[in-house]
This record gives structure tokens, C-alpha cells and sequence, in this order.
């Protein structure tokens, strides 16, 4: 029977170290921001204030973290001391997948040796930087990368060693730089000064005053409503009674005076017919007289007395006409008759 063979521990150690060392050097190689990672470092340049930015702050496309802020120094123009604050941010370009291709890692490899960027073609179709606040509690910041298109390229064309990204005001810095061009200060001392004339119109006696005699008017004016209140009903019932009794009087007078005018019609119509009956008779009368005239001398005083009766007649024909026109235009002669003043 043979012996099992004894295993050396040191050799089950050592194969536990290689896979360990094995492990590590695959992720430091092959894993994410490995040696082998394709990274590509860029230099972005800001003329503000980066209070809140660290070396370590995320770089995010929108929302997305691509990368981060690796150094953090400060550069001043000889002439006339202009400050700029350039940051080297590094970000996986690979994160840039473009629709349509599979890169292996021979193609990272190569494009990590040979420079390719796929960055540089997204800045001319808009990608723009921008600092945004990343959390109100602690005031850290973090560059946000996105694409804005139609703004315009801005580079400060300052040497450095890695390619720069055209930066844009942030919409916190517009609104910080909105906040110092308010007067703020004068606004402080407009307010203070209506604050205090309002309250020395609150403390003054013509308001205390205005206000009781406003309280005085208002007492009255509920006092007079109350009157009114109590002596309205009484006051309406009589306009109401007033009212009905004016509607019966009027219906009244309306019947009397169709019943009038139905009198004086008929009165009108025999007036009528007598004043045609005498023009007929003086129609006739002027056409004997003009038969007449052919009689002798003899027959004179016959033909004066005729020509005295014609006249008369005739006068009598003409008052009768005289007396229909009078009733004609004024129907209700014949109820009060002719006063004093009226011509015969």
C-alpha cells in the first residue's frame, strides 16, 4: 500500500499569493482607470472663482460620471495681470460610444499610443464646460460637460500640455454676476426709508384721528341703514297702493274718452251732411239768381230781395262750415263750449 504524499503548505501558499497578484495586476491592467485604461487628459481654463472644486470632483456628462479633476493650479498673464485657474480634468473617451462599432482593446491600446481622441470632434458640434453645484449642503462643485450648440467656441489659447475645452458661465455664475450688478445698497436704503415713513404714518395723530371719525361715519351710516330698514315697507306699500290706483284712473279716463270720441264722430257726421245740404241749397240759390238777371227793370225789388236772401244764405253756409272745422279740430267744444277769449 503506498504512502499518500505529504503536500507542501508552502506550495498551496504560493499558488494562493499568484492568484491574488494575478487578480490585482488583471484589475490595475484591464480594469476601469487601469494602465492599460484609455484615459485622455484635458485642460479647461476659468477666470472665476472654482471655491468647491477638488482634486477628485466628478466630471459628469450629464449626470453620467465620464471622469475626474486631476490638478487644480493658478496662471497669471504677465500683462495686465489677468488670472486664469486651469484645471486638468481626465475622462474615458471610450464612454463616447459611438453607434455602429465594437473597439477591442487593441484598438484602445493603439489609440491610447497613437492619440486618438473621440472628444475633439463633439466640441465643434457643441460640448461646452460649465461648474455646477453638485450638493447645497457643503458647496462642492463638479464639471459638467454637455452639449450646447450655437454657443461659440472660446479658447484662451494659453500653453499647456494637454488639449483645452471651451468653458461657458454657468447659469450659477450668471446668476451670482446678476446678484453683484444689483444696487443692493441703494434697494437697502430705499427700503429703510419707506419702512420708516410708513411707520411715521401709522404713528401719527391725523391717522388716529381719520380712523375714529371713519369709525364715527360708519356708526351713522349703520344707524341710518337701520331707519331706513324700519321706514322703507311702509313707504313702498304706499307707492304700491299709489300705483295701482293711478293704473285704474287711467283705465278709467281711457274708457271715457273712447266713449266721447264715439259721440263726437256720429255729431261730426250729421254736421257733416247738414253743412253739404246748405252749399247744395247756395249752389242752387247762385244758379237762380244768375236766371234771374235776365228779368226786366219792372221786376227789380224782387231781384234785391232775392240777391238779401242769397246773401244771407250764404253767411249762414259759411258759419256752418266755420262751426264743423272748430269741431273737427277740437272734439271736446261741444262738452266745455267756447271760452270768453276765443273769437267767434
Amino acid at each position: 500500500m503506498n504512502r499518500r504524499k505529504k503536500i507542501d503548505p508552502r506550495v498551496i501558499g504560493s499558488f494562493v499569493i499568484g492568484a491574488i497578484i494575478l487578480t490585482v495586476a488583471g484589475l490595475l491592467f484591464f480594469g476601469p482607470g487601469g494602465f492599460l485604461a484609455e484615459t485622455k487628459r484635458y485642460v479647461i481654463f476659468f477666470d472665476s472663482s472654482v471655491k468647491g472644486l477638488t482634486i477628485g470632483s466628478p466630471v459628469r456628462f450629464r449626470g453620467v460620471k465620464i471622469g475626474q479633476i486631476k490638478q487644480i493650479n493658478v496662471r497669471v498673464q504677465p500683462q495686465g495681470f489677468k488670472f486664469y485657474i486651469p484645471i486638468v480634468i481626465e475622462i474615458e473617451p471610450s464612454k463616447f460610444n459611438i453607434d455602429g462599432t465594437d473597439e477591442s482593446i487593441i484598438d484602445v491600446i493603439k489609440a491610447s499610443v497613437f492619440g486618438g481622441d473621440s472628444i475633439s470632434p463633439l466640441v465643434k458640434k457643441g460640448l461646452r464646460v460649465e461648474m455646477r453645484l453638485d450638493s447645497l449642503v457643503t458647496g462642492q462643485l463638479y464639471i459638467n460637460m454637455d452639449m450646447f450648440p450655437g454657443t461659440p467656441i472660446i479658447l484662451t489659447g494659453e500653453n499647456s500640455d494637454y488639449p483645452e475645452l471651451p468653458a461657458i458661465k454657468s447659469s450659477l455664475e450668471v446668476l451670482s454676476q446678476t446678484f453683484e450688478e444689483i444696487p443692493l445698497k441703494e434697494i437697502t436704503d430705499r427700503l429703510v426709508r419707506i419702512i420708516e415713513g410708513v411707520d411715521k404714518l401709522i404713528s401719527s395723530s391725523a391717522i388716529h384721528d381719520t380712523l375714529e371719525n371713519l369709525n364715527a361715519a360708519t356708526d351713522q351710516l349703520n344707524i341710518f341703514l337701520q331707519n331706513l330698514d324700519k321706514q322703507l315697507p311702509p313707504v313702498v306699500e304706499s307707492l304700491k297702493v299709489t300705483l295701482e290706483t293711478s293704473q285704474q284712473t287711467l283705465q278709467t279716463a281711457d274708457s271715457t274718452m273712447k266713449h266721447i270720441d264715439g259721440k263726437i264722430e256720429g255729431f261730426s257726421e250729421q254736421f257733416n251732411q247738414t253743412a253739404q245740404s246748405v252749399n247744395g241749397a247756395a249752389i242752387e240759390a247762385q244758379v237762380v239768381m244768375e236766371q234771374i238777371k235776365g228779368l226786366s227793370a219792372a221786376d227789380s225789388d224782387v231781384l234785391k230781395q232775392l240777391s238779401l236772401t242769397l246773401e244771407e244764405i250764404n253767411r249762414t253756409a259759411r258759419a256752418v262750415r266755420y262751426l264743423a272745422t272748430e269741431i273737427e279740430e277740437d272734439p271736446q267744444i261741444l262738452l266745455r263750449g267756447r271760452s270768453n277769449g276765443e273769437t267767434k
